[in-house]
């Protein structure tokens, strides 16, 4: 071989020895635009917290996709205080944690009253004829005499009586926590038939002398005492018109609450139930926009397949008037097994109660998308919103983007600008764009994805968007980005 041929062939060998120069590591550039397919409101069944059914005191008799993410409870005052100061909230406490582990918030309400002509007191017994009372704290009534028994009507107006009342809640409030991440709302109760708000007037046809029926500044008291111990819950208050009054307290004046308060009727489906407000527009019009930032809650009155007035159209044309966002699963067809009640209903019946949950609440899609990312990790996030529901969200959920890597762990999050509350309904939609410089991450590929998180202290899954291209977790992958 001459010298020349090897040095050739020592350089050459040299060379393929030699390891190869990887090019600079960084990200691949990446610019794609995407557009998604929302449900359609007749086929979805999208189950998100705090709207549609709930939970309602162990029933959910209406057929859903998956178990509803609120659970719903009530309870008398005599069984959470036997004797003056001796309380036993046990039954409250272990309802919210059997909800909590079944991936659910909790809802209750107090009372110290049923219904009628029972002959029974659900105050405690310390309460009646006590010393401290101006006029025995309540008194027996024949509400209707063509129904044996008694009623014991509360002296809502006694100072005694009230005051034993804010000691119950408080007592509840220091058991629980003043800012439980584990109640999805608390019903302004107490007062009225099952502590809702209403006493029917024959009670009052000749009541003992100094006890009346309850006059505006004791409904305002019942009010009060239940923010005064829950002042960073979610409340909702009773509807009737006669409590006018402590609405105008509760949902417009009072400041002790963190978060505005709420409607609550419960006597969905009863026709013309409603038209003590509609009837009012001019007086309505101070509570009409209460829904765009508290929810409306309702129950059944309960109804019977075939009525012509009180039935699920009826419950459906009122949750759509009225922006109604939670519905009771339970309370109809009272008189069968809990197996029969579904069964009961007719095909159209069944529909509106289905369509109803459907069409009430929030549905938030993901309209389309834009992921602009740079070799050196400048990452670009468009994306359009909209709400095609009839409310908005009211707790706070924060919409991040997301990189997950192959093991299916988050590797990465974002916060985005995207306001679900500021997305009232009915097709509002809003754009946000935001940018992020990405860390240098191991190399792979990474799954980029939208997903609304709850920052509560006891957060939630994730809320499922309304389209057909969501995870089995309701998020959405909007690209795929490969670190080098």
């Amino acid at each position: 071989m001459s010298r020349l041929n090897f040095l050739i062939a020592t350089v050459m060998l040299a060379a393929s020895a030699a390891p190869a120069i990887a090019g600079p590591k960084g990200w691949t550039a990446l610019n794609a635009s995407r557009t998604y397919t929302a449900i359609p409101v007749a086929s979805d069944d999208t189950i998100n917290p705090l709207r549609g059914y709930y939970r309602w005191q162990n029933q959910e008799l209406v057929p859903q996709s998956s178990p509803a993410k609120d659970a719903y409870r009530r309870y008398y005052w005599k069984d959470l205080e036997a004797t003056e100061g001796q309380y036993n909230f046990s039954a409250i406490l272990n309802d919210l944690a059997a909800a909590k582990s079944q991936g659910r918030k909790f809802a209750f309400r107090v009372r110290m009253m049923a219904g009628y002509d029972d002959n029974v007191v659900y105050a405690p017994a310390y309460i009646v004829d006590n010393a401290n009372c101006q006029a025995g704290c309540g008194f027996w009534a024949d509400t209707d005499t063509t129904v044996p028994g008694q009623t014991f009507i509360p002296d809502w107006n006694d100072p005694w009586l009230q005051q034993r009342s804010r000691a119950l809640l408080s007592a509840l409030a220091a058991a629980l926590g003043t800012s439980n991440a584990d109640i999805a709302w608390i019903d302004v109760g107490m007062f009225g038939q099952y502590g809702e708000w209403a006493v029917r007037s024959s009670a009052y046809a000749s009541p003992p002398a100094g006890i009346t029926p309850a006059t505006n500044a004791s409904k305002r008291e019942f009010a009060k005492m239940h923010f005064d111990a829950f002042p960073n819950q979610q409340h909702v208050m009773f509807i009737p018109y006669s409590n006018k009054d402590a609405l105008t307290y509760g949902l417009l004046e009072q400041t002790i609450t963190s978060r505005p308060v709420g409607l609550r009727a419960d006597c969905l489906s009863r026709s013309g139930y409603f038209d003590q407000w509609s009837n009012r527009p001019a007086e309505w019009a101070a509570f009409a926009g209460q829904w765009q930032k508290a929810p409306f809650v309702s129950e059944f009155c309960p109804f019977t397949s075939g009525d012509p007035q009180n039935n699920p159209a009826t419950a459906r044309q009122q949750a759509a008037a009225f922006h109604i966002t939670l519905f009771s699963n339970g309370n109809f067809e009272t008189s069968r097994p809990d197996s029969e009640r579904w069964g009961a209903l007719t095909a159209s019946e069944q529909n509106d109660l289905l369509m109803m949950a459907r069409e009430s609440g929030y549905r938030y899609v993901v309209a389309s998308s834009t992921v602009n990312l740079t070799s050196g990790g400048a990452l670009t996030l468009t994306a359009m919103l909209r709400n095609d529901g009839s409310t908005p969200a009211y707790e706070s959920w924060q919409v991040n983007a997301e990189l997950v890597n192959s093991s299916g762990t988050v590797a990465w999050s974002g916060q985005t600008s995207a306001n679900l509350k500021s997305l009232l309904g009915s097709g509002a939609s809003a754009s946000f764009q935001n940018n992020w410089a990405l860390p240098a991450l191991p190399t792979g590929d990474y799954t980029l994805r939208l997903v609304a998180r709850d920052t509560s202290a006891s957060p939630r899954a994730p809320l499922k968007w309304t389209i057909s291209e969501r995870a089995a977790d309701g998020t959405l992958t909007v690209a795929t980005l490969r670190r080098r």
